[in-house]
């Protein structure tokens, strides 16, 4: 018997947001004499104010983990996947059954026509097809409603952060899930904290309203 995996509800990818350069235009470029040595330019300001480039990441595992809108749609996806897996469960069972009931009588001597024989043999062939059949629409349905959740956690997510960045103080966000886009950061740019209670916040107000 094949089982459902339980999957992820979802990878969310945040997109990025506008990302610009500044310079200085009033800084007037000096000559340099062909014989000088001159070393690479390097903005003072850039390294000493990392607010120059604003950059923040989130944590996807812990954002799933602790948003409640995430628990909620994967409680919903665990139900579905557990009724499938009950319904399928019955089928094979059922199955197994008539083909146990066909061998015992089969084996006694209790088909007293060829004809009789065949016509439960064709019986159990196209139950087994069905029940092939049964996994197949049970797997594409359960993927599908998967599918469905995913796309409307991300839309919710990046609705949110249209809102929580309106300020524009972050010009990069990045999502980082088992440390695949991030490998090193300062613990100070990790903003999932507070974006997870922020989150919350706005569900929860939102369930007061419905």
């Amino acid at each position: 018997m094949k089982y459902f995996n339980s999957l992820c509800v979802a990878i969310i990818t945040i997109a990025v947001l506008s990302l610009y350069g500044c310079k200085d235009k009033s800084s007037a470029q000096q000559p340099v004499n062909a014989s000088t040595e001159v070393e690479p330019a390097v903005d003072s300001a850039v390294v000493e104010s990392p607010s120059v480039f604003p950059v923040a990441y989130v944590d996807v595992d812990s954002l799933l983990l602790g948003y409640d809108f995430a628990k909620k749609l994967n409680e919903v996806l665990l139900k579905k996947q557990e009724k499938a897996r009950k319904e399928m469960t019955n089928a094979q069972v059922k199955f197994q059954k008539d083909y146990e009931a066909f061998q015992k009588k089969y084996q006694s001597g209790g088909f007293l026509t060829e004809a009789t024989l065949q016509s439960e043999q064709t019986n159990l062939y196209k139950q087994n097809q069905e029940l092939e059949m049964l996994e197949k629409k049970l797997t594409q349905e359960f993927l599908e409603e998967q599918q469905k959740m995913n796309i409307q956690l991300r839309d919710t997510v990046a609705a949110f952060f249209k809102i929580y960045n309106a300020d524009k103080r972050f010009k990069l966000i990045l999502s980082n899930a088992n440390s695949d886009n991030v490998l090193f950061a300062d613990e100070a740019l990790n903003i999932t904290k507070d974006v997870i209670e922020q989150l919350n916040l706005r569900y929860a107000e939102q369930q007061k309203t419905k």
